[in-house]
């Protein structure tokens, strides 16, 4: 499905470019709601495009390509979109939840080892963790030696 929604918008933008060919600057709105805008229309060439979704989010790529190319430049910013918008429903998913990195190591033996990971825990995991990481502290520290 999402591959078909990227090559009808690939499409569609291909031919709204080709619609305003040598118009130097074009502006107009897809079926699905993105508003693009062609800059730098000279002949058979495209200076940039800008593309807005209909929350708002802007993708760009100004590097200049012949016509014949939009789909692909489309395809391509089509990508980009989908990738901002993963990365925006991830960040939506780890709201209010804390980031911590945990080392842990192993020191038995002729080789240590040191692993580190990353973890998004809630504010009450977080808390079990710390009790429990100064619980193992405790354990572990030697006791002051008698003298």
């Amino acid at each position: 499905m999402v591959t078909d929604q990227r090559t009808v918008f690939a499409a569609e933008v291909a031919s709204i470019a080709k619609k305003h060919k040598g118009s130097v600057r074009a502006e107009a709105v897809t079926t699905s709601g993105y508003t693009v805008l062609f800059t730098g229309m000279w002949g058979d060439r495209i200076d940039a495009i800008t593309i807005t979704t209909p929350d708002g989010h802007k993708v760009r790529r100004a590097d200049g390509w012949k016509l014949s190319k939009t789909a692909e430049v489309a395809a391509f910013l089509w990508d980009v979109l989908d990738k901002d918008r993963a990365r925006a429903a991830e960040r939506e998913r780890l709201a209010g939840l804390k980031s911590v990195t945990i080392t842990s190591m192993n020191a038995i033996g002729w080789a240590s080892g040191k692993d580190t990971s990353r973890y998004h825990l809630t504010p009450e995991q977080l808390a079990q963790l710390l009790t429990l990481a100064e619980r193992l502290d405790a354990e572990n520290t030697p006791a002051p030696a008698e003298g």
